[in-house]
């Protein structure tokens, strides 16, 4: 009877685990992995587009609604898995170990890259630190750099750390606005910076996520409405008029369309992605090589859809078949990588 008992307890802890969306296997939250997965689909979708359409595909209302949301989310999500109950005790470490997952495949891949385009010269070589063609890595190592900066601020002069964290946001948001710096990706760190505090503090307040299916609906339609007019370089036709920086106007625009669509996914995923099911496995599987097939298809991409092109006039055909091998070669090419120990951790940044 006791032993009934006790598998009984540890089934109500494991079911009331999966219900709030931490259950793991190996160290791992399944939606989290999943929703990676739909997410990196979305990266090599947008790319797609952007190379068939070349001259006109900021002007395609699908790569507008994927780019609205999809980068951001995927640093919310890299905040989300930051937060720790009792804060950061090893910032060193932490640091240390991203610099092996992120800086060691960004300068490997940069050089790739620059190799692949016969572009080894002095001015190509600097531009890996001004200007990074692989921008993702690069910059989530220096946003995951500052927030640790700003926790041990925090720390050491006894301030809360939520008002340290969100000063630097802000600083670093007026700098990008004001200054239009565009050196060593720090628009990208500025821009991106707030939506991976804001992953970071959704977790760590969950208490703030809605369940309300109608509040959630109507915030999705929101959304919807205002990605239809989202534009990386242009503001939506209603707000010209308004008498306000130009610049300032956009990037609010952007920041809170992205907002939106990143907190309803952060309360509907825990919900109905956390498990592992026909659909669902393959996102997972997806999700846990991003990072790999993220500078694969990367490199890949300009030459399939060139390819594919070269045989079909067709825009919507060529996309789809694009799409479909990038992401297949791409997945086949990491996991050839991840057979040998030097390939895994120079390449795909595993420890």
């Amino acid at each position: 009877m006791l032993k009934i008992a006790c598998l009984s307890i540890c089934d109500i802890w494991v079911v009331g685990l999966i219900h709030k969306g931490i259950f793991m296997s190996n160290k791992r939250v399944f939606w989290i992995d999943s929703l990676k997965g739909i997410l990196m689909m979305l990266v090599v979708l947008g790319h797609t587009i952007q190379y068939i359409f070349v001259d006109s595909f900021d002007n395609n209302h699908v790569w507008n609604y994927i780019y609205s949301f999809h980068m951001p989310a995927f640093m919310a999500v890299s905040g989300w898995l930051s937060y720790r109950v009792g804060g950061g005790k090893n910032r060193l470490s932490i640091i240390i170990r991203r610099f092996q997952q992120l800086i060691v495949p960004y300068f490997a891949w940069e050089m790739i890259y620059r190799l692949l385009n016969g572009n080894l010269s002095g001015e190509s070589l600097i531009k890996i630190f001004t200007h990074p063609y692989y921008w993702f890595l690069w910059v989530l190592f220096f946003i995951i750099v500052t927030f640790q900066f700003g926790d041990w601020l925090s720390v050491k002069y006894k301030i809360k750390q939520e008002i340290i964290i969100i000063l630097l946001g802000l600083m670093f948001t007026a700098i990008m606005v004001i200054g239009e710096v565009r050196i060593f990706g720090f628009q990208f760190i500025a821009y991106y910076y707030v939506f991976y505090i804001l992953g970071y503090y959704i977790h760590k307040y969950p208490k703030f996520l809605l369940s309300s299916n109608f509040c959630l609906i109507v915030m999705v339609v929101i959304w919807a409405i205002m990605a239809w007019f989202w534009n990386m370089h242009e503001l939506p036709p209603f707000l010209v008029s308004i008498p306000l920086p130009k610049a300032m106007m956009q990037y609010s625009y952007r920041f809170i369309t992205g907002m939106i669509a990143i907190y309803v996914i952060l309360c509907v995923a825990p919900k109905f992605m956390n498990i592992v099911s026909i659909w669902n496995k393959p996102l997972i599987e997806l999700g846990k090589i991003s990072l790999g097939i993220y500078v694969v298809h990367l490199l890949l991409i300009p030459y399939i859809t060139h390819f594919i092109v070269s045989f079909t006039n067709c825009f919507g055909t060529a996309i789809i078949i694009s799409f479909v091998f990038a992401v297949a070669i791409s997945w086949m090419i990491v996991w050839l990588f991840g057979k040998w120990n030097l390939t895994s951790k120079l390449l795909l940044g595993k420890s």
